[in-house]
């Protein structure tokens, strides 16, 4: 060993000391802990290598991206409103410990991972203090003046957002600043002032608890009510119109004049589908075509998202650099390259303007101009750092969208697309050898292969990172999404897209219209390709809606596998497959019980919600079904089959013979509460009712929202009859019921609407309930001892949640 190598001599004398201790687990001369031992330190520095190459390949700021992601995720989790300042120090004291750490690598990571994480949280919690606004505090009729500031198509009319000026007629504590009415027909332009006789309901919150919460986006956008206008509205003079609405009234004049142009070129369902990929404005598309959308996975197509940004910034990236390429003098001279960057950066943000800025498309807009701005400074175009930017800026500026599908399934597509094509690009490296004689024909063909092998694989990877969200948000699959794609998206991507561009580019000049009509010629084979999957996909891909904690699980696994470009992202695979798991296998409700109290979903005994109402409300039934995995129509007759309804109430038979009883009126307490194991009515309950038997009444659902039920296993005594048939005629057998409150139904309006009721028919014997002196003393807690409660409100109110009266 001639020389000296320092490091063999320590290899081959340096011993370990006589009784020294294992770093993870304590040394047992001969005993079977040692050889464990060293193979978990093995796996610790073996992991701790890889973490450190990772930090090597910039892979360190997508996992602070994703600890910022989880600080927004862990403020709307909170049970109650924290304290701002609170936040703030601690996001500050975290990244001052964090840079007095920064010579100790481990301690550093964790202080930096929860900065960020407490940043988060600061940032949602300042994001919510910042856009509080007025909330309607109940549904009201009242005419409403004030300036239009943004409209909508819609089926026979539109949907206006209006500041408001004043509301008259109903008197209100806190009336709202800005809401959404829909009217029919012609409607106002934008920065006209109007008034309107409307009927205003505040934003409604989620259908089923873990449901979309409707009040929480309307909050974050401002809006304190909707609604719809009866009649015509009226324009008036309310004085100067609002500077941010003078602002936005040119860019509206370019969007409607742009709508004109395309609807006269292109008719029925193909110009609204236009108007949509150019507009932003998808309002007036059959339900047909959205249907066969859905159904094929091409709805995606509809909305404003990253897809419509790259093809417009790369087509205007592609027609820029040719241009500038056909002068000898600037190709060689000038960084063209840069230039037709910057002025793709250019066209997109003018494309982001008359697509309605929705937010979606301000989300794409940033991905897509930090990839060229990459171009700009000589980075990278694509790359996983780029999409971690993009995801700061993006949260930074509405934290709030981390709860949005569009975010989710928009970023989890990105980052899929970039880790699936690192690795490819990977793998293709280590393949690549001599480049082989092709003919023009081989050369053709493989360039078509390749096209096609690339819009499979897109569509794959594409699929995978969205599929979870699209299960969990709606509930619905596209089992021959990637067939739709890989046939329809070429017509997009090379024929669609860049006809619009151009369209509006010469729409100026009057030479936008022949340009349209190919871009219809390409819409309508997208639609055929839409329609043939989803016939061929009809009646597949819905199931039942997957607890939040399988979707986590899942975006865990996902992310370590994308993030991570060791061999230990394949551990990733291991959550991945356990959330898709458990997606497979929901908890699901015995019973759902509606917000306002008018309606019940309870499941039969084959083992399908019936839903027990008066008049099924076809929006929130649709919800409940689809969340059930159950393909049925809302107007389907049959999910009333079990019930029986009159002027004054419903009943409904559980598959263990008990009975549940919808009360609209106080005539029904006296025997649904001696009879029924469950009653739920939208009034206030008498106390002799929580006496007797488990209530969901009005103070309940207003503290809690719509509920979730599971049946406890509990011993039933035997079913006995019905005194006699429900009826309008049914009065109450004590004076224990009688209140002045008021019934939410009156009895003639449910005479009308409720469907007749044979007083000679049988009645199906219900549960009879009943009661031992050790039962608890109310109902609510009744209701506890018989069911697993689920609720959608947590006991201490957040902003965009209905106060309590």
């Amino acid at each position: 060993m001639a020389g000296g190598d320092r490091r063999e001599t320590l290899v081959a004398t340096d011993r370990p000391a006589e009784g020294r201790r294992r770093r993870l687990m304590p040394h047992i001369p001969g005993g079977p802990w040692q050889g464990f031992g060293f193979a978990l330190d093995r796996l610790w520095l073996a992991m701790g290598a890889s973490l450190e190459r990772e930090l090597d390949a910039a892979r360190g700021l997508p996992w602070l991206a994703v600890a910022f992601g989880a600080g927004a995720l862990c403020y709307f989790a909170l049970p109650s409103e924290p304290f701002a300042p609170a936040l703030v120090l601690l996001a500050v004291g975290l990244v001052a410990a964090a840079w007095r750490m920064r010579e100790t690598t481990g301690l550093f990571r964790l202080l930096l991972l929860g900065a960020m994480l407490a940043s988060g949280i600061a940032v949602t919690k300042l994001r919510t203090d910042l856009v509080a606004a007025p909330i309607l505090e109940r549904e009201v009729t009242a005419t409403v003046t004030g300036w239009v500031e943004g409209r909508e198509g819609r089926r026979g009319g539109y949907r206006l957002t209006l500041r408001v000026a004043s509301i008259s007629g109903a008197k209100l504590r806190h009336p709202p600043t800005r809401i959404t009415v829909t009217v029919r027909g012609a409607a106002p332009e934008v920065g006209d002032a109007v008034s309107m006789l409307a009927r205003l309901r505040p934003p409604s919150g989620p259908v089923l608890p873990g449901g979309y919460d409707f009040a929480r986006n309307a909050y974050y956008e401002g809006i304190g009510a909707t609604g719809f206008a009866y009649g015509p509205s009226k324009t008036i003079d309310l004085g100067p119109v609002p500077l941010t609405i003078r602002l936005r009234e040119p860019l509206e004049y370019v969007r409607e004049a742009i709508r004109i142009r395309v609807l006269a070129a292109l008719s029925g369902d193909t110009g609204r589908v236009a108007s949509a990929l150019i507009i932003g404005d998808p309002g007036g598309i059959s339900d047909r075509a959205e249907d066969d959308l859905r159904q094929s996975g091409l709805a995606h197509v509809l909305s404003v998202s990253g897809l419509h940004m790259v093809l417009v910034a790369g087509a205007a990236f592609w027609m820029i650099r040719a241009l500038l390429a056909l002068v000898p003098t600037l190709a060689l001279r000038y960084p063209i390259k840069k230039w037709a960057a910057a002025g793709a950066i250019g066209v997109t943000f003018f494309y982001l303007l008359i697509s309605g800025l929705d937010v979606a498309a301000q989300r794409s807009f940033i991905m897509t101009a930090i990839v060229f701005s990459a171009i700009l400074v000589d980075r990278r175009a694509i790359s996983m750092r780029n999409v971690a930017v993009a995801t700061f800026v993006v949260l930074m500026l509405a934290p709030e969208s981390i709860l949005s599908a569009g975010f989710q399934m928009s970023f989890a597509a990105t980052v899929a697309l970039v880790a699936g094509f690192e690795a490819l690009s990977r793998y293709r490296r280590r393949r690549r050898g001599p480049a082989a004689e092709r003919s023009i024909a081989g050369s053709v063909l493989g360039w078509v292969a390749a096209l096609v092998a690339g819009l499979a694989v897109t569509s794959l990877l594409g699929g995978l990172g969205t599929t979870p969200f699209a299960l969990y948000h709606f509930q619905r699959m596209a089992p021959l999404s990637i067939v739709a794609n890989v046939l329809a998206m070429p017509l997009v991507d090379f024929l669609v897209m860049p006809m619009a561009l151009i369209a509006v580019l010469l729409m100026p000049f009057g030479l936008d219209q022949p340009f349209l009509a190919v871009m219809g010629f390409g819409i309508d084979g997208m639609m055929v390709v839409a329609d043939r999957v989803a016939a061929w996909s009809e009646g597949s891909g819905g199931a039942a809606m997957p607890s939040a904690a399988a979707l986590l699980i899942f975006i865990a696994g996902f992310l370590w596998l994308a993030l991570m470009g060791d061999r230990w992202r394949l551990a990733g695979l291991v959550p991945m497959l356990l959330g898709g798991a458990m997606a497979f296998l929901p908890a699901r409700p015995d019973m759902l019980i509606a917000a306002n109290g008018l309606s019940v979903a309870y499941r039969g005994a084959d083992g399908r919600f019936q839903v027990l109402a008066r008049k099924v409300d076809k929006f929130g039934a649709g919800i409940w079904l689809r969340a059930d995995g159950n393909p049925r129509d809302p107007a389907d007759p049959a999910l009333k089959d079990g019930t029986a309804c009159d002027s004054i109430g419903c009943v409904g038979r559980l598959p263990d013979g008990r009975v549940v009883a919808l009360a609209l009126d106080r005539a029904a307490f006296a025997d649904d509460c001696r009879l029924a194991a469950l009653v739920v009515t939208p009034l206030v309950a008498p106390a002799a009712c929580h006496a007797m038997t488990a209530v969901v009444d009005r103070p309940r659902l207003a503290r809690s929202g719509a509920i979730a039920l599971a049946a406890r296993p509990v011993p039933l005594p035997a079913p006995a009859s019905l005194p006699r048939s429900r009826g309008a005629a049914m009065a109450t057998d004590s004076d224990e019921f009688a209140s002045s409150d008021e019934a939410i139904v009156s009895s003639d309006e449910a005479a009308t609407d409720a469907p007749s009721i044979d007083a000679d028919a049988p009645v199906a014997p219900p549960f009879i309930a009943t009661h031992d002196a050790e039962d608890p003393p109310d109902g609510g807690s009744r209701l506890d001892a018989l069911f697993v409660v689920g609720t959608t409100y947590p006991a201490v109110r957040r902003a965009w949640m209905p106060p309590l009266d």
